[in-house]
């Protein structure tokens, strides 16, 4: 895990990703937002200007701002619902979304 990375996104890495949180191993109580495919320099980008990939994922904590990488397979999408969209903590239900069956209590 790296902080303050380089990432790219495109096309492939939203079908690859396509969820709109995750939650990371070893961080199962907060959900996270994937960002893009980690790059890094190397002895070319002097001149090529051109990184390369890592293999690994940039995610930021749903609530933070703060860049970590992460290995793509420690990765597990979550329901829409699953999670506070404000906090990030997976169960709150404080941000206010609709998460009633459609039963009358």
């Amino acid at each position: 895990m790296k902080n303050g990375t380089h990432y790219e996104d495109g096309e492939d890495f939203d079908a690859e990703f396509p969820a709109e949180a995750y939650t990371v191993k070893h961080y199962r109580g907060i959900a996270w937002r994937a960002y893009g495919y980690e790059v890094e320099p190397n002895e070319d980008t002097e001149w090529s200007g051109l990184e390369e990939r890592t293999g690994r994922v940039v995610c930021v904590m749903i609530g933070d701002d703060q860049r970590f990488s992460f290995d793509p397979l420690d990765l597990t999408p979550l329901g829409e619902l699953d999670y506070c969209a404000v906090c990030g903590q997976i169960g709150c239900s404080r941000d206010g979304r609709d998460r009633s069956d459609g039963e009358e209590r």
